[in-house]
């Protein structure tokens, strides 16, 4: 019996520190219960919240999506205008390079053309400077002549033959070429026409056919008409030769007036420089006046030296 009372309160001893075990372990269980379902507080409440997130998340992925299959789609169109821009691109590349080699070309003809352009303008420039030369040369037409001469006077009928002891004369006239452009670049013919021409001359005489005057005078006003030949050899110079036929109005005085018509002929040669000229012309001809009922035929011939200003 003391064996089993024993064991009995062994054992209830044993209960007893089981129990108080028992509630200790149940305590923790409980305190560890608590934990855990504070952490599964903790976790849901973190859960809750990134299950919001993961909805934020995915509302936000599904718009990036939209953004994304949007963005995709203006990819795709552009990417067609990309290569209907590459094509175009393409196109205006041959374009450019056609156009290129023609402009190379049309600058190789500009080019052609602008020296095509200086020499013409350099030659025209060249031909209005000789034509500008050429009208200083050629322009000068117009003549005024002061001469003097050394004249002879053949009256005829055995009468004494008379030297002059003055003979002067003033012309003016215009020469007119024939054609415009110079024959060899230095030939021009002409016509020349002195249209105003006076000529007088004193001669001295120991003859009694004039029984109160030993002297004569002797005069003639008429015009001159005939070809000439003008060469310019070099720059300005100019030498002139010609033929013309002096038909005049014709005077003597000596112890009386007399008049009548002069037939006369004339030929000279100038040379001139710009406005100068120097010239010699040999004039011949004849008057015939009635003197003492008598005809007579008087025939002069000489040269005149003279100075011509051509304008």
């Amino acid at each position: 019996m003391k064996r089993i009372a024993f064991l009995f309160l062994i054992g209830i001893s044993i209960a007893s520190v089981s129990a108080q075990t028992l509630r200790k372990q149940n305590q923790i269980l409980k305190d560890s219960i608590g934990v855990m379902q504070k952490v599964i507080d903790e976790k849901t409440a973190t859960n809750d919240t990134l299950s919001q997130e993961n909805t934020l998340l995915k509302n936000k992925q599904a718009q990036l999506q939209a953004s994304k299959d949007s963005l995709d789609n203006q990819q795709q169109i552009l990417l067609g205008k990309y290569e209907e821009l590459s094509t175009e691109n393409n196109q205006l590349k041959d374009s450019l390079f056609i156009y290129r080699n023609e402009n190379n070309g049309l600058r190789s003809q500009v080019n052609q053309l602008n020296n095509s352009l200086t020499n013409l303008t350099n030659e025209m420039n060249a031909k209005l400077d000789y034509m500008a030369k050429q009208e200083k040369i050629w322009g000068r037409k117009k003549y005024f002549n002061i001469s003097y001469g050394m004249l002879s006077l053949d009256r005829g009928n055995n009468l004494e033959k008379l030297s002059s002891d003055f003979a002067v004369s003033i012309s003016r006239g215009n020469t007119y070429y024939l054609h415009k452009t110079p024959l060899l670049g230095m030939i021009k013919f002409g016509l020349d026409w002195t249209y105003f021409d006076i000529a007088a001359a004193q001669y001295s005489t120991d003859e009694s056919d004039f029984e109160e005057s030993s002297t004569i005078y002797k005069a003639e006003i008429g015009m001159q008409f005939g070809p000439s030949i003008t060469v310019n050899p070099v720059d300005f110079l100019k030498v002139n030769l010609y033929f013309r036929y002096d038909p005049s109005f014709s005077a003597m005085y000596g112890d009386e007036f007399k008049c009548g018509y002069g037939s006369y002929f004339s030929t000279g040669l100038a040379a001139s420089y710009k406005i100068i000229s120097l010239g010699a012309e040999y004039r011949w001809g004849s008057t015939s006046f009635t003197i003492d009922e008598e005809k007579q035929n008087w025939k002069v011939s000489g040269t005149y030296l003279y100075v011509s200003f051509r304008f």
